[in-house]
């Protein structure tokens, strides 16, 4: 996928994984090798300020991250990667996303998030062949909002914490220690009182929807539909799956090991 880049990370192995464990939101120590793992960084103050996949290959973690992210991520990152001797490299490798159905009977270790149909799965090649049963960039990125998983981009950049991008269930861990933001993230998660819900939405074109629901990131078109997440009050959600007009999932996922 032309979007998404790879970065390399170098140094002393262990000093890698004490940086990233002390930076990312997830807990790397569960990553076993050629495994994939979402994750994010946050600034003190909480906020968002990159999202991207972790994954381990022979020892040696990559991050797989949108173009318009990286030099965030970089300059964000690197006043602490000079205290551990890490630095970040641009690779060349190519970026393959794979929706995998029945996930029960294919799930491997690139998986790195289900929603009960389908498992999506990233893989690094070197050169890029013909595949069979390609889909669009289009399709990829509906299957990741079917799946709640939000793709951030540069304009969202420091303006919404993990609690408001569904990423508190996807990509932080609550047991592993400290990372930045993290005091303000779990004052949120548990002491938080959140009536809202991170939902996908199938929006009818022909029928659109009455309410006025801000979506998060822009509004993907497949066929008569448009498919979009959303962060939506509870009681708006109820009326919502009322209509028979259109379709409104707040479908449960996990992260996988």
């Amino acid at each position: 996928m032309r979007s998404l880049k790879v970065l390399h990370i170098k140094g002393d192995d262990q000093k890698i994984k004490d940086f990233l464990q002390g930076q990312v939101s997830s807990d790397i120590a569960e990553l076993g090798d050629l495994s994939s793992q979402l994750s994010c960084i946050c600034n003190q103050k909480g906020l968002v300020m990159a999202g991207f996949l972790i994954q381990k290959v022979n020892k040696n973690f990559k991050i797989i991250i949108e173009e318009s992210l990286i030099k965030t991520f970089v300059e964000d990152l690197t006043p602490y990667a000079k205290f551990f001797g890490v630095t970040f490299h641009l690779g060349e490798e190519n970026i393959l996303g794979h929706v995998v159905e029945n996930p029960q009977k294919s799930r491997n270790k690139n998986s790195f998030l289900t929603n009960g149909s389908f498992d999506l799965e990233v893989e690094i090649v070197e050169v890029k062949s013909s595949i069979s049963n390609e889909i669009s960039l289009a399709k990829w990125q509906i299957a990741n909002k079917l799946a709640l998983n939000h793709s951030l981009c540069f304009d969202d950049i420091a303006l919404y914490r993990p609690l408001e991008l569904n990423y508190d269930k996807l990509r932080v861990s609550f047991t592993k220690g400290c990372f930045r933001g993290q005091e303000i993230i779990a004052r949120m998660h548990y002491l938080g009182v959140n009536r809202r819900s991170f939902c996908a939405v199938i929006e009818n074109t022909e029928h659109p929807l009455e309410n006025n629901i801000k979506p998060l990131g822009k509004k993907l078109e497949y066929e008569n539909y448009k498919i979009y997440n959303c962060f939506i009050e509870q009681d708006i959600q109820n009326e919502l799956l009322k209509s028979n007009q259109h379709e409104l999932f707040s479908m449960p996922t996990n992260q996988l090991d």
